[in-house]
């Protein structure tokens, strides 16, 4: 049996990385000088997701066994789909997508197994709704959720149109870091208008979540069990104050801007940036002091050094947050405080991914279709005797609450106020010029404007204050938010179609009915078992059958199933 010494942990990690990725292990930092050894087995870092796929289950495998562990099963169709919409685009599948992907047979193009899993991520990759939840989350991780909303509206502007566009994620970085212009032609200024001039919180969030290094504290006083001081957080933070965001205009003409003062020389920059403490000049956090560059600013240095692809803890620092994201757990958690006693479980395995995501071009696509179509991701929650207790070796899946966005697209879409209720742009002029057609239009869109802003409401009132990831096991919620899910009538749409009426309108069989029901809220199909209880209880629900089949469908948006990713 595998001993669980770090030390032991980390050559075994070593030789069964070394031997399981073989073919990977190339010279990523120095591609002009591969590995001639193993340059022939295989592509370079960066080249080939699937091969690093490959390697992690291998990996995993091996430890798995050597620890004794027998891994739960892979999941089925029916688990999978449902896991992966809800991870890729913050929603459960429609039940066309479900008959599309034809669980437990081959899909709409013929594929089956892997390919066809491996089919389904890339599908929603491209789709739409993975740019605007996966803007969500990024927008939620980088700004609270009750910061300024101008600030949340232009950050989340820049991410939506970003991940659409698949955009290096070291660019993204470096464009919000050291944006520079005005909105709304420059919506990645969000990031630095969130702060509102506060130098020290811009420092200290910066680091956080693009490095994974909290030194806060050190606004104040040395970090009390980590080598920064004050010192070395006043230097990081100096890159900041030479800039600030601003805004001119009122109503419609209102914009926001940022203000950048570039030093002319050295000696202008020492002058400009007088520092208190032992540095002299702004200085990098561990890694030396910044000299001048002509016409770049002092955000643009810090952004240049943040997002290189020799800067370990930024490539790491993104590896550990979508493993923790997908899988429940990362390398390193909490995911964001990596520092000296909290050491990588696998700092090998980590490292490795990190200089595998740098040579991909720091493309989180292939990051991300790496992981989902791994063993590790696709993993069923039931355990067995020798895994129930495994938090290292993702031998199992873990049953996660959903995040607040994730609760409110998942209402929006199997409610289906937008979908079910289209409407033609109107013109901006007086209501009295309006067409009978446009008028109608202006309606629908009035009316579904309405629903979509009460439900924001609701969930900002409920969840506002919830962090932005749930540990695992962690899926009860609040008094607050289960009393939102129960008392909000969220079927009340004003008159507009939702789905309930649209399935009433359209399937007129009760077994039909029944089955796009349960598609619609929790993105399955019913069990024999829920058939069997609804056929002996349906018939005592009472009133109208609309009546029966909404009380149904809320009762299915009101178990642990809809909030949760199992």
């Amino acid at each position: 049996m595998l001993r669980r010494s770090p030390i032991l942990l980390a050559l075994a990690a070593l030789t069964l990385t070394f031997g399981v990725l073989a073919e990977y292990q190339v010279h990523a930092d120095d591609p002009a000088q591969p590995n001639k050894k193993t340059e022939a087995k295989g592509p370079e870092l960066g080249k080939d997701w699937g091969k690093l796929r490959d390697g992690l289950n291998g990996l995993f495998a091996q430890l798995q066994k050597d620890s004794n562990i027998k891994p739960s099963k892979i999941c089925d169709d029916d688990t999978f789909l449902r896991r992966i919409y809800l991870d890729l685009l913050g929603r459960p599948p429609l039940p066309e997508e479900i008959e599309d992907f034809n669980p437990g047979r081959r899909d709409a193009d013929g594929k089956k197994g892997n390919e066809k899993r491996e089919a389904l991520i890339d599908k929603l990759l491209a789709h739409p709704d993975h740019a605007t939840h996966f803007a969500d989350w990024w927008t939620t991780t980088m700004i609270d959720r009750n910061g300024d909303g101008n600030a949340r509206r232009f950050l989340h502007e820049y991410l939506e149109k970003s991940f659409a566009a698949n955009k290096p994620w070291n660019e993204m970085v470096y464009d919000m870091v050291a944006g520079q212009g005005k909105t709304p032609e420059n919506p990645e200024i969000g990031f630095l208008m969130s702060f509102e001039n506060n130098k020290a919180d811009t420092a200290g969030i910066a680091s956080k979540v693009f490095l994974g290094k909290q030194i806060q504290c050190a606004q104040c006083h040395n970090h009390p069990y980590e080598h920064w001081t004050t010192d070395d957080f006043e230097g990081i933070q100096s890159f900041f104050y030479l800039s600030g965001t601003g805004a001119k205009g009122e109503g419609a003409d209102r914009y926001w801007y940022t203000n950048d003062t570039v030093p002319k020389n050295a000696m202008d920059l020492a002058k400009r940036v007088r520092l208190k403490g032992k540095y002299s000049s702004p200085t990098f956090l561990g890694d030396g002091a910044y000299e001048w560059q002509e016409g770049k600013t002092l955000r643009q240095a810090l952004a240049d050094w943040m997002t290189s692809k020799d800067n370990r803890w930024f490539r790491e620092m993104t590896i550990n947050r979508y493993m923790a994201y997908f899988l429940g757990m990362g390398f390193v958690t909490p995911v964001d405080d990596f520092n000296s006693i909290n050491e990588p479980t696998f700092p090998v395995v980590l490292e490795i991914m990190g200089k595998d995501f740098a040579a991909s071009g720091f493309d989180t696509n292939h990051l991300i279709k790496a992981i989902c179509s791994s063993e590790l991701y696709q993993r069923e929650v039931d355990t067995n005797r020798t895994n129930r207790d495994d938090y290292m070796y993702y031998s199992r899946s873990y049953v996660k609450r959903l995040t607040p966005e994730q609760i409110r697209r998942s209402i929006m879409s199997v409610i289906g106020v937008e979908r079910l209720n289209p409407y033609e742009q109107v013109r901006d002029v007086d209501e009295s010029k309006l067409t009978p057609e446009e008028k109608a239009n202006k309606s629908i869109r009035d009316r579904v404007n309405n629903w979509t802003y009460n439900l924001s409401r609701l969930i900002r009132d409920a969840y506002g204050a919830d962090p932005q990831m749930y540990e695992f096991g962690d899926f009860d919620g609040t008094i607050i938010q289960a009393l939102m899910m129960m008392n909000a009538d969220l079927l009340n749409t004003g008159g507009l179609k939702n789905a309930v009426t649209d399935i009433v309108e359209r399937y007129p069989s009760h077994k039909d009915r029944i089955y796009q029901i349960f598609m619609t809220v929790l993105g399955r199909k019913p069990s024999k078992m829920d058939i069997a209880i609804l056929n002996a209880t349906f018939s005592n629900w009472g009133g109208s059958d609309n009546a029966a089949y909404e009380d149904l469908f809320v009762a299915l948006m009101n178990t642990t199933e809809f909030i949760t990713n199992h």
